[in-house]
């Protein structure tokens, strides 16, 4: 089994020291595990969007365990 999974926001810092918010999405096996490309995006809105075309485009269930920052 695997699905598309998105969560966040967890801390990150920008190139000034500023902490940021930041949400992942990833291909993920039965244990959330990532199998593939981890994606960091700095955007709830894009990364949202993400998270739901990569499960359209491949037919794999959305884990959608995020929240806005």
């Amino acid at each position: 089994w695997r699905g598309i999974f998105f969560d966040g926001p967890q801390s990150d810092q920008n190139p000034d020291g500023d902490e940021i918010p930041v949400w992942f999405v990833y291909v993920g096996d039965e244990e959330a595990e990532p199998t593939d490309t981890v994606y960091k995006l700095h955007s709830f809105t894009a990364a949202e969007a993400l998270a739901k075309r990569m499960a359209q485009d491949r037919r794999l269930e959305l884990i959608h365990e995020a929240s806005p920052a």
